[in-house]
């Protein structure tokens, strides 16, 4: 074999033992995109605004910030106050999309059934004047019940809590009005998504 062909022969091989190097180098970029919005930097806005939530509650909102601490990875409550001519109505919307979630949802969905049973059998002996307070408004607890929100959802007679049908997620809707709890509470399952979920951006 003359000089130039051996010489030729090992450009040959060396290019040969590059192309693996360059598949390897491949694997390791980003492929696809993230889903989820980082819970603190997430905003209530992303899926509710505040003329969504006062034209379900019928009247303008005021939203207002929580002094409370949230675990972390949770993004800060929603919390609205609403002024009506006879009362001032406080409602809140949070959402939980850890990775546990939907686990620590089905949990509390059982929790929250048995707390109201418990609720129930405690003043089911109780008269109607014992339930009624000083303007005369009868604060007896209604039953829990399932309700169609999401994959599966329980109204507490406080709250609702729902499964997302689409982000994996948990949601939770209090207020005092269950017909308005339960308009709210499906309108933020169909506005939540796994795209403005809050939760540490993830691969879908």
């Amino acid at each position: 074999m003359s000089r130039a062909l051996a010489v030729a022969a090992l450009l040959l091989a060396a290019c040969g033992e590059a192309k693996p190097k360059a598949k390897a180098d491949e694997a390791t970029e980003p492929t696809g995109r993230l889903i989820g919005v980082d819970p603190e930097r997430w905003g209530c806005e992303l899926v509710l605004t505040q003329a969504q939530v006062g034209e379900v509650l019928g009247g303008p909102v005021r939203q207002v910030d929580s002094t409370l601490g949230v675990p972390v990875g949770v993004a800060k409550p929603c919390n609205y106050v609403l002024n009506l001519p006879t009362a001032v109505e406080t409602w809140t919307v949070d959402f939980d999309c850890r990775t546990n979630a939907i686990a620590t949802a089905d949990t509390m969905i059982q929790q929250y059934a048995a707390q109201n049973a418990q609720l129930l059998a405690a003043v089911a002996d109780a008269s109607v004047e014992e339930l009624t307070d000083d303007a005369g408004v009868v604060h007896a607890p209604s039953a829990a019940a399932q309700v169609e929100v999401g994959k599966r959802a329980l109204d507490s007679g406080q709250a609702i809590v729902f499964v997302d049908d689409d982000a994996p997620c948990y949601g939770r809707v209090a207020g005092p009005d269950p017909a308005r709890r339960l308009t709210l509470a499906r309108l933020a399952a169909a506005k939540l998504s796994p795209a403005t979920a809050p939760m540490t951006p993830r691969a879908p």
